[in-house]
This record gives structure tokens, sequence and C-alpha cells, in this order.
């Protein structure tokens, strides 16, 4: 809970509009602004489509990991 918790105070920070647009529009990360190019599997992909994550931050603020 404490992860998701992190991850909504960080999506909060700034013009999340703004932010989620530029990263969608680069194929970028919107939390830590790496390049969203590989993920694990179809789902990892729609879940970058809908939230702007990259794989390794689903792993981190989703997955518990």
């Amino acid at each position: 809970m404490k992860k998701i918790t992190e991850l909504g105070r960080k999506l909060k920070m700034g013009d999340y509009e703004k932010n989620y647009t530029g990263a969608k529009a680069t194929g970028s990360c919107i939390i830590c602004g790496s390049r969203a190019k590989k993920f694990r599997d179809a789902a990892a992909k729609l879940e970058y489509s809908i939230s702007a994550l990259c794989q390794n931050c689903q792993d981190e603020y989703l997955n518990g990991n």
C-alpha cells in the first residue's frame, strides 16, 4: 500500500495532464522519464497505454517488486 501512496503523490506533483501528454507523445515514462519501449507482456503494454508507466515503474509501484 505504501508504494501506491507514493505513486499517487508523485502523480499529483506538477501538471499531470501536461506530463501525461508529453510522456505519451515521446514514448517515455511519466514517473522516471526513461524510454518506454520494452514490456514484459501485452498486459504491461496495455498498462502503459493507460498510465504512461514504463515496465520498471510498473514493477516498482504496481507489482510490489
